[in-house]
């Protein structure tokens, strides 16, 4: 069907319910904004990209509903750098739309130029620039599908001169997907270690959230009697009211919670990335068990390879056995 660029973007939004934008338009996206409101999306003009970046993460952690972060070309892109990062670190999945100096003049100097896939190539799960205006629908589809995979922000940037252009295009299907599970054989192992644990404990993270398990983490708890930590700044992933929560591990964490971990011989460790703040000591205690067996439950497979990468150079500092279990 024959449709202008703009329309192929925001329809392809639609599909994936993406209702709510925030930062500031400037000239580079004015052709798209204007259908907004016809689309049922609302866009949220703020005193500057900085917040604007910072309310799209809070929203969307606070709704569970993806959003998107737009700004001008440029000066305006570059203020969104540190609430970019912060939703990356905060496994928040958002949709970071970055139009660009027109494609005519890259590399010479077009208006406010920018390197902007280089400037966020480390703060998003993925990235890809739109090459043709026919590609709009594909290249998008795709940046929104795996920021939800990744549960991470992911970058559409899109040449300016490309909007207003009219394309024959087939509008991509929105693809359902699961979370993967673990394999028979790792789950089965880690069935066995907490089965045959003496003092198991869990470790809840940000991912524990993002899955809506809090209650499955509960009752597993429960059936283990294993007392819960959760990790830094995620004291959300398990309730402070139940019997069994111990509090936060990490920079200004709880000593009962380290002085549990230090006792287990499994940790059961739900949708962390394990990073330094939660493992590292903290008041002089050197809480991580030495000799206790880690099972990792995470989507995030680079978190998992930093903290291998911190075990072998000293800086986890104690041996253990982990299990990519997948999910989140």
């Amino acid at each position: 069907m024959k449709m202008t660029t703009e329309e192929a973007f925001v329809k392809t939004l639609q599909r994936h319910g993406i209702q709510h934008a925030f930062g500031i338009i400037g000239s580079a996206m004015m052709p798209i904004s204007d259908i907004f409101g016809q689309a049922g999306i609302t866009f949220w003009d703020c005193a500057h990209e900085g917040s604007g970046g910072m309310m799209a993460d809070g929203y969307t952690r606070a709704s569970g509903k993806m959003s998107m972060m737009i700004a001008q070309n440029g000066p305006g892109i570059t203020n969104f750098v540190t609430a970019v990062k912060t939703a990356y670190w905060n496994h928040t999945p958002l949709l970071l739309v970055t139009p660009q100096a027109a494609n005519k003049t890259i590399g010479q100097g077009g208006f406010q130029e920018v390197e902007q896939m280089k400037l966020f190539e480390d703060m998003v799960a993925y990235q890809e620039e739109v090459r043709d205006p026919t590609r709009v629908a594909e290249v998008l589809n795709r940046v929104i599908l795996n920021a939800k995979r990744a549960s991470a922000p992911a970058q559409i940037n899109m040449p300016r001169d490309f909007w207003t252009q009219v394309i024959d295009i087939e509008l991509p299907e929105v693809v359902e997907f699961e979370r993967p599970s673990g394999g028979d054989i790792a789950i089965q192992q880690a069935a066995d270690l907490l089965s045959n644990a003496l003092y198991p404990v869990i470790l809840n993270g940000a991912g524990v959230v993002l899955g809506g398990a809090i209650a499955a983490s509960m009752e597993l708890a429960e059936r283990l009697t294993a007392p819960v930590c959760v990790g830094y700044q995620h004291n959300d992933a398990f309730p402070g009211s139940h019997p069994l929560f111990a509090g936060p591990l990490g920079y200004n964490g709880s000593k009962a919670a380290m002085e549990l971990i230090s006792k287990a011989d499994v940790v059961l460790c739900l949708g962390t990335r394990l990073n330094p703040f939660s493992t590292l000591p903290g008041y002089g205690i050197d809480y991580w068990p030495k000799g206790a067996k880690v099972i990792q439950v995470d989507i995030n497979q680079e978190g998992q390879r930093r903290y291998c990468r911190r075990r072998q150079e000293g800086r986890a500092g104690h041996p253990f056995e982990t299990f990519a279990l997948g999910g989140r």
